[in-house]
């Protein structure tokens, strides 16, 4: 169990950030039960792996419960549609808490319809996956995939609480795990460089010491809040959070979510985007996430020949400004900052070298 001292952002609605020695805790003391019958939003895995946990985690008749098919291919308008009927399926009221249980698709998803349904149900996560715990489930970004690109429909919409209990994290798999990695890179990149080297040890099983894993969950934890208070809907520094994210989102949509994953591809974007940055001349090195391409393993011959369709998706991202693309770069080590691009070819550079180094 992750021992972490509560975090008060009361610039982000009054988010609280809890820890609790039991799941069951979150309904006497976040939940409420005098809000009525619940909905649970849980992904089916993490139901699969853990259902005795979370059925003792509710009163009896306390909850209702959807379960979301694992993948980011039930990201979509389709599935919050299910959830929006199965809500009014049953009683429903405005203060009737939404809980997701689950990683970032389950989180998005889940928030999205809680964002929409009776104009804003109360929300509570309960992130299962390290990339959930130390980016998705804080900031208040909702939202669904389209096939115009990622995370292109959506809402900001801040739960009232997120629960963090690492227990969950004992049955994800390494892949996975690597995907949360990715986004602890980020915050190494972007604020903090010690956790570039902290990230690197949480690679492989044998180095997830409890201790190291309550240090980068918490230090992500705060530089993502820290941001996200100060800029909550992305009109600056914010945009600080995407970092390799604006390449990675593109090779996601080229390959529509089957074979690469959110980290995978933010991992090769956070090499595309630090080769971008040194063409602008500053001295930022990608050894620290190349140390880590055996760990990856990521199989990207199926994308070498399409880096004109990469391009392309870029231009589609919902940050641009006018006819350029707007990129998260770095001057240094914890030192982001944002540009405006439109030399497309550089692009295309960028994406060549990223491919060459992961082959």
């Amino acid at each position: 169990m992750l021992r972490m001292p509560s975090l008060n952002i009361t610039d982000i609605h009054e988010c609280r950030f809890l820890l609790f020695d039991d799941l069951h805790l979150l309904w006497g003391q976040a939940a409420g039960a005098e809000s009525g019958k619940a909905i649970l939003v849980v992904d089916g895995n993490v139901l699969a792996a853990h259902r005795d946990r979370i059925e003792n985690a509710f009163p009896d008749d306390s909850v209702r419960c959807f379960e979301v098919p694992p993948g980011e291919g039930s990201k979509n308008s389709d599935m919050w549609n299910r959830i929006i009927d199965f809500a009014f399926s049953g009683p429903l009221r405005r203060n009737t808490p939404l809980i997701a249980i689950g990683g970032g698709v389950t989180g998005d998803l889940a928030g999205f319809a809680a964002s929409t349904l009776m104009r804003g149900l109360p929300l509570f996560h309960v992130p299962t996956t390290l990339l959930a715990m130390v980016d998705s489930a804080v900031g208040g970004k909702t939202g669904i995939n389209h096939t115009f690109g990622k995370n292109t429909i959506g809402t900001f919409y801040h739960p009232q609480a997120v629960l963090f209990d690492t227990a969950f994290l004992e049955t994800l798999p390494q892949r996975e795990w690597l995907c949360g990695l990715s986004e602890v890179l980020k915050y190494g990149y972007i604020s903090d460089p010690e956790l570039l080297d902290k990230a690197a040890a949480l690679a492989e099983p044998s180095g997830r010491f409890p201790e190291r894993l309550r240090l980068v969950i918490e230090r992500s934890v705060r530089i993502k809040s820290d941001i996200v208070a100060a800029d909550a809907r992305e009109a600056g520094k914010r945009a600080w959070l995407n970092f390799g994210h604006t390449f990675g989102h593109a090779l996601e949509t080229l390959d529509n979510y089957r074979n690469i994953n959110h980290g995978e591809a933010v991992y090769a974007g956070m090499i595309a985007a630090l080769f971008v940055s040194r063409h602008f001349g500053h001295e930022v090195s990608d050894e620290p996430l190349l140390e880590l391409k055996t760990n990856y393993r990521l199989d990207i011959d199926a994308y070498t020949s399409r880096v004109d369709e990469l391009v392309t998706l870029m231009t589609h991202d919902k940050k641009n400004r006018d006819q350029d693309i707007r990129l998260v770069l770095v001057s240094g080590h914890g030192k982001p900052l944002i540009a405006s691009i439109s030399d497309k070819t550089l692009l295309r550079d960028a994406w060549i070298y990223a491919f060459d180094v992961l082959a």
